[in-house]
């Protein structure tokens, strides 16, 4: 088996060992209650997490984009059973590092829209309250909008390149003052932190000289 197979088996075999530590699952109601208690939320979500990011560098790509599905697939009856159970979880349930997790989970969930829709309308309450993060909220709303075939709001969207672009979006003459009052930077440093993260991640792609 080759070593990125190997990892993968480990990183999955370990996500599911913590998974099933706080998630017995068997047709008791009871047991599934106890499970989602606040108590146990945050070790859950964390756990979640992890899985989620396991198949991050996982080569090659396509190896790390079927891996990625599965681990997607495997986690959303846990999402969703969160929610259901929660709403959005906000700061003061789980904390804000374990809340953004959530969030990300959520995100990587496109496959249902009317579920991230669902999530977006709780975590407008909690962002309001300034228990989530408006950010966070911004990124889900682009992805919401794109995923319902429609253009997005904040330009958090974009096709990846040395060169990057975002994403059809409204408004572009007044994208800056709405990305501003969600807390994010303007379109024209997020793009330039996007071709940097491109280069990063394609180290033997050649950044154009500057003028």
């Amino acid at each position: 088996m080759p070593y990125s197979q190997q990892l993968l088996s480990m990183k999955i075999l370990k996500f599911l060992t913590l998974l099933f530590s706080v998630m017995v699952i068997t047709s008791c109601s009871t047991t599934m209650r106890a499970t989602l208690s606040k108590k146990q939320l945050p070790q859950l979500i964390d756990s979640l997490y992890q899985a989620d990011q396991s198949t991050v560098n996982i080569r090659p790509g396509d190896s790390a984009a079927a891996a990625y599905q599965r681990v997607i697939r495997t986690n959303f009856p846990y999402v969703s059973a969160i929610f259901r159970r929660h709403g959005f979880p906000g700061y003061d349930l789980v904390g804000k590092e374990t809340s953004n997790k959530y969030f990300l989970l959520v995100q990587h969930s496109d496959f249902d829209p009317n579920f991230q829709l669902k999530v977006l309308k709780s975590m407008k309450q909690e962002v309001d309250k300034q228990n989530a993060s408006g950010q966070n909220f911004a990124f889900l709303t682009d992805r919401t909008e794109l995923n319902n075939g429609c253009p997005q709001i904040y330009g958090t969207q974009v096709f990846m390149s040395g060169d990057t672009k975002i994403k059809p979006c409204v408004d572009t003459l007044n994208l800056n003052q709405r990305r501003k009052s969600v807390g994010l930077s303007t379109i024209e440093e997020y793009i330039a932190k996007c071709n940097d993260i491109f280069y990063q991640m394609n180290p033997n792609e050649k950044r154009p000289a500057k003028n």
